[in-house]
């Protein structure tokens, strides 16, 4: 009995992770719902990332038109410290979305603060410095 249910446990598939929904940050703003719970791939400007406050912004800080939209990133010591030393940095990852800020519900009001893992990053694809790395002289 034993032998063959730890046959099955080695026979049964295991789900694979879902295919992320490559969108925007004001596609997610414009419409929480549709996303809540997916795997989403993003790209934008990863500006500032400290323990009370990290988040993907549309645009870098000094961009005439300010920073624009965001989302913020849970916290998540593997990444902040990737990314630490390259702030601020355009990154692509993809990563999980929890709505729960971001949905407005009739009658109800949500207070996030601090660090709120709308984000929880699932897999970081890429890191651009701004900066390109100094050269060395002979």
């Amino acid at each position: 009995m034993i032998v063959a249910l730890f046959m099955l446990a080695q026979i049964t598939p295991v789900p694979a992770e879902a295919k992320p929904i490559a969108t925007t940050i004001a596609a997610i703003r414009a419409d929480p719902k549709k996303f809540d719970g997916q795997v989403v791939r993003l790209h934008g400007w990863v500006n500032q990332c400290v323990p009370l406050a990290c988040a993907i912004n549309e645009r870098p800080a000094n961009s005439p038109d300010g920073p624009g939209a965001l989302l913020s990133i849970g916290t998540d010591p593997k990444f902040d410290a990737t990314i630490k030393p390259l702030l601020p940095t355009y990154v692509e990852f993809d990563a999980r979305l929890d709505a729960s800020c971001l949905i407005q519900r009739p009658g109800f009001v949500t207070v996030c603060v601090d660090r709120v893992p709308e984000l929880t990053i699932v897999q970081l694809r890429s890191v651009v410095s701004p900066e390109p790395p100094p050269f060395e002289n002979p």
